[in-house]
């Protein structure tokens, strides 16, 4: 089955764009998938600074082509929104949208106004499956982003949740999780009870060393063209690398969610090069 990602926080600052680059270089480094991307941000947006085609001088193509850079788009835009059903017309099997923080109400007038259903019918249509991946960190509204998306979406989509290690270990998503407080009482974890339901996956993004992000910013390098970059000293493209292994096996372990079988495909990254 085709698959549409939906990568999308009600709220910033959650990690859902490095969650997005890191998934998209996953998908199409590591596995060699021909993955549509589209940053629905438009001139704002961060994953087509790492991830969008450059000519010879580096500067940004315009237009981008998003089965080989990241389209752009910006969904608070009405005339701009209907690029989410009009990708289907790509061709591609799996479609990528990083979409802004606080998209659910924009997201319901693709269709004109006629709902979020209006735009899940036409992914029916062409035999996709969306998943929708919300990711989080471990503060208690970042949890409630989880149900305002199912509350849009409800069965009609998958559901992954991505616990940003960056915030804490595994275990330190109260919130999400939910934990007995020294009063005895239980607080939270109607989120995960809701992605039980829903046959929801959580996965846990790990934390890249803030130093090696900072450079990826610096010098705007997707995660695994960082790896033989001249700027960037052996140390430090080691730590991208060893940062790629921890992503990739917390991606496949929810794999068919994002649109491929692991041990169909054989990884050409990573593999662990750190470049010259």
């Amino acid at each position: 089955m085709k698959r549409a990602i939906f990568i999308l926080s009600q709220k910033g600052g959650s990690g859902k764009t490095t969650f997005s680059r890191a998934l998209l270089d996953h998908l199409r480094q590591g596995h060699g998938l021909a993955v549509a991307a589209f940053d629905a941000d438009g001139a704002v947006g961060q994953l087509v600074q790492y991830y969008g085609s450059r000519d010879a001088g580096g500067q940004l193509d315009q237009p981008q082509n998003p089965m080989t850079g990241v389209g752009v788009f910006d969904l608070r835009r009405s005339e701009q929104r209907g690029t989410v059903v009009d990708a289907l017309d790509l061709g591609a099997d799996t479609l990528l949208f990083d979409f802004p923080a606080g998209c659910l109400e924009d997201l319901g007038r693709v269709v004109g106004q006629a709902g979020v259903g209006a735009l899940l019918d036409e992914y029916e249509r062409e035999g996709f499956r969306v998943t929708v991946a919300v990711v989080v960190s471990n503060v208690q509204s970042s949890a409630g982003n989880v149900l305002a998306a199912m509350e849009v979406f409800r069965d009609r989509v998958d559901y992954v949740t991505v616990k940003n290690l960056f915030y804490g270990k595994p275990e330190d998503f109260l919130f999400f999780d939910g934990f007995t407080g020294a009063d005895g009482r239980l607080y939270g974890g109607q989120a995960l009870g809701a992605l039980s339901r829903y046959g929801g996956k959580v996965m846990h993004m790990p934390a890249l060393p803030g130093r090696e992000y900072a450079l990826c910013d610096m010098y705007c390098l997707g995660f695994s063209e960082a790896l033989s970059h001249p700027a960037l000293r052996r140390s430090q493209r080691g730590a991208i690398a060893h940062f790629l292994r921890e992503f990739g096996t917390a991606v496949d372990g929810a794999a068919p969610f994002f649109g491929y079988a692991p041990e169909a495909v054989d990884h050409a990254f990573p593999a662990g090069r750190t470049g010259p």
